[in-house]
């Protein structure tokens, strides 16, 4: 076996990141900081190159507004330890850098699709357990209170990226038993957190691979299936739970939304400052709203609240960057062979599933789902970088 270099070292280092931050964010850090003491030092040694992709110098510019302001406004609590969020999105470059060579980018999807399948895994044994330790007011009731918006949108990211992968290794005869077994756990720790939003986000994109891939038959078969989902008791009683949102002063989303972001713009056009929203500055502007929430359910409703006009601008340039970075690399990669080809409609796919996630949830202040944007974002970037699809030799 040959002597790794220490470029080698840093990438592995990445792929443990990539597969440990679904299930342990802890874990996902200590590789994360390796990662990031290995990679310099590869630099050094011109064993890679670095690579500073466009999307990077966007989130650049809206890291060094987010930061400024948090300074100007400061008095949070906790202020420090939120503003160093943003930190990991250092890994767009790396990531953009170490992925640079045929089948990475196959690698470092599937370690993140295996780490989701563990999560789901984790989320089966641990949310029953817990939920049946203190069944208030009753055990459904407390299963769904254990769910996780982050887990639910891991998850949801896991089972987009599996299916389609499945779909393509059963178009060409090669599905294996693991493909099955990845996707089985996953759909299962996506039911079993009971998130509205990332079931229908999976709902959609997976709707679209089919949509991309079948023809009508499978069309029905897929609508069977969804609606068989709808009909679960467990599932019609969280979905039943939704009309409580479409009350605008009911302290919900919309309450949100339509109450108080327009009172905290008006009054702060150029932000309150990056993680410097409470519970309390929520209450000032309309009394009614859910208790201990320090944020607004929604990536555009918070970013603009907190960095203002000029951040919600840098903010939507940025992502609409990596997305039409994932949309040319998905086109790149239709001249690849096989799973090659949908590794590229993968990472397009679930960044399209953070981003939609995100327009009734805020993903974006989570520091587990940082790092799945950077390292998406980087992933996607390396390909651009030489022109390649994505394809191994």
């Amino acid at each position: 076996m040959k002597d790794f270099t220490v470029a080698e070292w840093a990438f592995h280092a990445l792929l443990a990141l990539v597969f440990t931050i679904p299930f342990s964010i802890a874990l996902g850090q200590v590789w994360a900081a390796c990662c990031l003491l290995l990679f310099p030092v590869a630099l050094y040694r011109k064993q890679v190159r670095l690579t500073v992709p466009a999307v990077m110098w966007l989130a650049g510019a809206f890291m060094i507004l987010a930061v400024s302001l948090s300074g100007w406004q400061g008095g949070c609590d906790g202020l420090p330890g939120r503003v160093w969020k943003l930190f990991w999105f250092v890994l767009i470059p790396v990531a953009a850098s170490l992925v640079n060579a045929p089948g990475r980018d196959r690698k470092m999807v599937w370690a993140f699709l295996g780490g989701c399948a563990v999560l789901g895994l984790k989320d089966l044994v641990e949310y029953p357990v817990a939920a049946f330790r203190k069944p208030v007011p009753d055990y459904l009731t407390a299963l769904i209170d254990k769910g996780s918006m982050t887990d639910g949108q891991m998850l949801m990211l896991g089972v987009v990226g599996s299916f389609l992968l499945l779909v393509v290794a059963l178009k060409e005869r090669r599905a294996a038993w693991w493909q099955w077994a990845i996707l089985v756990a996953q759909v299962a720790g996506l039911i079993i957190n009971f998130k509205r939003g990332s079931w229908f986000c999976a709902i959609l994109l997976i709707g679209v691979v089919v949509l991309m891939n079948f023809r009508w038959k499978a069309w029905l078969l897929a609508a069977a299936v969804v609606v068989g989902f709808l009909l679960l008791p467990p599932v019609q009683t969280r979905l039943g739970e939704l009309r409580k949102e479409f009350n605008v002063e009911g302290g919900g989303r919309l309450t949100m939304w339509f109450k108080i972001a327009p009172v905290l713009v008006q009054e702060h056009p150029g932000g309150i400052g990056y993680g410097c929203l409470t519970n309390d500055k929520m209450r000032l502007a309309f009394s009614r709203v859910e208790p201990n929430r320090n944020h607004l359910h929604a990536n555009w409703a918070q970013v603009l609240v907190e960095t203002g006009w000029l951040g919600l601008c840098l903010y939507l340039a940025w992502m609409m960057k990596s997305v039409a970075d994932g949309v040319s690399r998905a086109r790149r990669g239709n001249r690849a062979p096989g799973e090659d080809r949908a590794v590229a409609w993968v990472l397009l796919l679930m960044l399209c599933g953070l981003l939609l996630n995100g327009l009734v949830e805020y993903n974006f202040g989570d520091t587990e789902m940082m790092f799945v944007y950077a390292l998406m974002m980087g992933t996607i970037a390396s390909g651009l970088r030489t022109g390649r699809a994505g394809a191994s030799p």
